[in-house]
Formats: C-alpha cells, sequence, structure tokens
C-alpha cells in the first residue's frame, strides 16, 4: 500500500474483545447496540463494562446513583510498531483508565462513560497516541412506550491495519460525534415499533509533526439516518424483527473540484432474536442494501447484507460467541465510494477457577473494493480494484486477586494482506496491572 495520497479503502477492523488492552478502541462498532434495538439503555450500549460476578469490583453506590472506575497499567513488546511491511519493534506501555455513572429510578435511567487509552512505543515515539471517549444516555419509560437517547463521542486514531486507513508511518486522528433518539412502540399485543434517528460527523485531523502535512479534510463528512423496526413477540424472549433503514452522506467541503460523493442509501433487513439468555442464544438479520452516489460518476452500489450473533454456553463456566457480518461499509472510513466487506469473529472464555479466566480469540475481516471512474485517475480519490484481509488469533488470561486488583496477560498476533502490498505481520504481548472501585 503507497505512503501517499491515493489509497485502498475499507473498515472492518477485528475487535480483539478478549484482549481489550491491546485494540479496544480501534472499531466505531464496538460503541453501539445491535441493529434493530433501542438507544439509551443499559442492556443495549455495550460502553458499559460487565465482569465477573465473584471478584466484581462494587463500586460506590450514593442512592440511586452506581459509581464505578478502573485503572490499568501494562507493559510488553511489539514486533511491528509501525503497522507497515518491514516496521520497527518496540516495546510499549500503556494506560488506561474507566469511568461510568449509573443513576436509576422508577420509570427513568440515565449513565455517563468516559475512557482514556494512552500507548506509549520507547523505540517509536511517532506512534504515541492517546484515544478518549465520552457516551451519554437515557430513557424514559412511560408505562407502555419508551424514549431513549444517546450521544458518544470518540477520539481516535486510524493505524495502516484499520481497513481503509492510509498506509502512513504515523497514526491518523479523527473525531466521530454521534446523536441518536428511537421511541419503542408498544401495542396491546405482541407487535411493538421502533422508530429512530441518528446523525453523526466524522472530522479528520492533519497528520502534524510530519515533513508532508496530509490534509484530509476531504474526508470530513456528516451522516444522517433514521429508519423503524418492526418486532412481533413469538415467546418469551423470542422475537421476528422487520427493519428499514434509510441513509444520508453529506461532505463537508469540496474536493478540489472533483466530483461530489454524497449519496443516498437504503436497506431493509428480516430476522429472529432468540433472547438473551440460557445456553444458547442466537440472533440472525439478512437483507440487501444499496447506496445511490448524487454524482454519476460514482453510480450506485448493491449488495446483500447480514448480521449474525451466536452465544454458546456448553457449561457455567465456558462461553463462546460467534459474530458474522456482511454487507457495504460507508458510514466509517471509506474514502471514495462503499465497498462490500465480510467479517467474522470467534472467542471463547474458560473460568478455570472462582478467580482465574482463560480467553482466546480467532478473527477475519476481509474487504473488496471497485475500481474508480477513469474521470477520477490521478486525483486524490484514485484507487484501483482490489481486495484486502485482516487475519486474527490471540490469547489472554486474567487473575482476579480480589474484587480490586487483578493482573492481565494478551498476546495477539495479526496479518494484514493487501494485493500489491504484500502481508504485515504483527505480534503483541502484554502484561497489565488493574485497579477498580
Amino acid at each position: 500500500m503507497r505512503t501517499t495520497l491515493p489509497v485502498s479503502l475499507g473498515l472492518i477492523v477485528v475487535v480483539p474483545l478478549f484482549l481489550p488492552d491491546i485494540a479496544s478502541a480501534q472499531v466505531i462498532d464496538a460503541y453501539f447496540p445491535p441493529l434493530g434495538t433501542g438507544f439509551g439503555d443499559l442492556t443495549t450500549e455495550p460502553e458499559q463494562v460487565r465482569t465477573l460476578e465473584h471478584y466484581a469490583p462494587q463500586g460506590l453506590r450514593y442512592g440511586p446513583v452506581q459509581l464505578d472506575a478502573s485503572g490499568t497499567e501494562s507493559v510488553g513488546y511489539d514486533n511491528n510498531a509501525d503497522r507497515l511491511a518491514n516496521g520497527r519493534g518496540s516495546a510499549v506501555v500503556t494506560s488506561s483508565g474507566r469511568a461510568s455513572a449509573v443513576a436509576r429510578w422508577q420509570r427513568d435511567q440515565v449513565h455517563a462513560d468516559m475512557s482514556v487509552d494512552d500507548f506509549r512505543f520507547i523505540s517509536q515515539p511517532i506512534q504515541n497516541r492517546t484515544n478518549w471517549t465520552v457516551a451519554a444516555g437515557g430513557t424514559h419509560d412511560f408505562g407502555h412506550d419508551q424514549l431513549g437517547v444517546a450521544y458518544t463521542h470518540l477520539s481516535l486514531v486510524q493505524t495502516p491495519v484499520d481497513l481503509g486507513a492510509l498506509g502512513l508511518s504515523q497514526p491518523v486522528p479523527y473525531q466521530y460525534d454521534t446523536a441518536r433518539i428511537s421511541y419503542t412502540a408498544t401495542t396491546h399485543g405482541r407487535f411493538s415499533f421502533i422508530p429512530e434517528a441518528q446523525l453523526s460527523r466524522f472530522h479528520f485531523g492533519r497528520i502534524d509533526p510530519s515533513p508532508m502535512q496530509i490534509d484530509q479534510s476531504y474526508r470530513n463528512r456528516a451522516v444522517i439516518t433514521e429508519g423503524i423496526t418492526g418486532r412481533y413477540e413469538l415467546a418469551q424472549g423470542r422475537q421476528i424483527l422487520v427493519m428499514l433503514q434509510g441513509t444520508e452522506i453529506r461532505y463537508m467541503s469540496g474536493n478540489m473540484g472533483l466530483p461530489t460523493r454524497d449519496s443516498n442509501g437504503a436497506s431493509g433487513m428480516v430476522g429472529m432474536d432468540f433472547g438473551l439468555s440460557g445456553p444458547l442464544r442466537f440472533r440472525a438479520l439478512v437483507g440487501y442494501q444499496t447506496r445511490q452516489y448524487r454524482s454519476s460518476v460514482f453510480g450506485h452500489i448493491s449488495s446483500p447484507m447480514a448480521e449474525a450473533e451466536l452465544g454458546w454456553s456448553p457449561t457455567r463456566l465456558t462461553m463462546a460467541t460467534l459474530t458474522v457480518r456482511h454487507g457495504i461499509e460507508d458510514s466509517a472510513f471509506e474514502n471514495v465510494v462503499g465497498f462490500s466487506y465480510t467479517s467474522a469473529d470467534i472467542g471463547v472464555r474458560h473460568a478455570y477457577s472462582r478467580n482465574i479466566v482463560l480467553m482466546a480469540h480467532a478473527a477475519l475481516q476481509k474487504a473488496d473494493y471497485p475500481r474508480t471512474p477513469e474521470a477520477l485517475n490521478n486525483t486524490v480519490l484514485t484507487q484501483v480494484g482490489a481486495n484486502q484481509a485482516l487475519y486474527s488469533v490471540g490469547v489472554g488470561a486474567n487473575w482476579l486477586m480480589n474484587r480490586h486488583i487483578s493482573w492481565t496477560f494478551n498476546y495477539n498476533f495479526s496479518s494484514q494482506h493487501t494485493v500489491g502490498a504484500g502481508s504485515f505481520p504483527d505480534h503483541t504481548v502484554m502484561l497489565g496491572l488493574r485497579f477498580s472501585l
């Protein structure tokens, strides 16, 4: 992959869900509830961290308010800190902090979360970065219906292993803000409807300091999403889902006289949700997605889409999860037009004893990029038809000494393969000490 402005595109990055000290802040999807659910509820907003029961930190409680906080200091080694072919290795020191507050009343619930992750690469200081996030939300129960709102701000970076990022020698900072509102209307029968709306904004910063100031403001955009989900309850915890959604993308600045990349899109999905309890949990949606670009140069792109989540607990001590997704991705890191992607990841967590937990994961992400029209050759939007794949495997362990102190160990291997650029293997080993209220 080249290190100048012509780029390859993509989004879906492996989230090492069982290796949170390594890359837990790299994927926007990790901060939002599943498709077809309301906003603002703690049961769907994944920013709330859930820990093991026996050694779970108790936090502090003041009346209806529950406060939780934790901090982690980790050291380790990354043999490819640059995330590039022939990248240099470096010792790594990470400092992470989390804080959350939840207030519950009879009909209302509000919550707020904040997290900070600081990465220091001893031999490669150009890779140093600090990610931070803020999220808030709440619900009001009308007795039969429910109103939910949520807001999230992410300040993150892209690295070359993020599909769709520039292949540069230093991280690219960007910010993402989104405000969401939903209304769950329940009928007196088994039907319920969830109209929703979401407004998002992407803002990409300059790379500073750098001999070549690469301005990525041409990627800044606003995304408006509106939709409605219909649910029919077959039995307790089992539902049929039908979801319709529209998306409008508007770029904030012109592209030096080039055609606009603004677009309008629509998608429809149908599926089933078999609940969130019991030894076997399954949720699947399938449908079709299309995107029409305002400029005839780009035309349109269409693709089947699917989302499936499977959870299995063969014993009370073991839990396995499988997530598969396929569709068009254009709401996060794309530079020119949408692209189709497929992602699959599996994770296993086993409680070896009351206070020792073992974890493992494996994942595959693949993206297929269309070729840009000839009219855009030799411009900032140039892209050749290509594909990109990212493989990841890892293991980890968590030793909970008591409710407030625990040790973490993580090993992760990933390898990205891009047509014309070869593979970028990376090994990371981290040992951390965590303190919690």
